[in-house]
């Protein structure tokens, strides 16, 4: 779980994600999310050339993760090729197009445990994440694929 730093609006978390974002990425009250399209958006937006940096440090973490998944699962699927792309389109400065952020929002939250509905509820505890990753494969799918297809790897016809 991300830990935040309550000190100061520009504080960081304890692994180097800008608290705002950390915040963003638990909001659990009802008020706060009008609808998965707006919290994208906002989350989109908390996402700074400091969050890529430590989302970056969080590779391992999150590809332990993402091993935990089924294998051949879609989610799992996904989120390899949202990661992927989050390797290869790193931008040299600051945090990176809309495509790029919300790739990485995305990712933040799947590595979050504690989100919307907590990951450690047996057989729904990674719905919520699968709504976000599909949400963000589905909008940004054409930067997705063309990445792909730079790198030379196939795309999916299921997904």
């Amino acid at each position: 779980m991300l830990a935040v730093m309550k000190s100061h609006p520009s504080a960081t978390s304890s692994r180097g994600i800008p608290a705002e974002l950390d915040r963003h990425l638990a909001a659990h009250g009802a008020g706060e999310i009008t609808s998965t399209s707006v919290y994208i958006d906002r989350g989109g937006d908390l996402v700074t050339a400091e969050a890529v940096a430590g989302l970056a440090a969080l590779r391992g973490q999150l590809g332990r993760k993402m091993r935990g998944l089924e294998l051949g699962s879609r989610l799992r699927r996904r989120l390899e090729i949202l990661s992927a792309y989050f390797q290869e389109a790193r931008p040299r400065t600051g945090a990176g197009d809309v495509a790029y952020r919300e790739v990485a929002f995305s990712l933040l939250y799947f590595l979050k445990g504690f989100d919307r509905i907590p990951d450690t509820i047996p057989e729904v505890g990674l719905l919520d994440d699968a709504m976000i990753v599909q949400f963000v494969f589905e909008r940004h799918a054409v930067a997705l694929r063309a990445q792909a297809l730079r790198h030379g790897r196939a795309w999916p016809v299921d997904l």
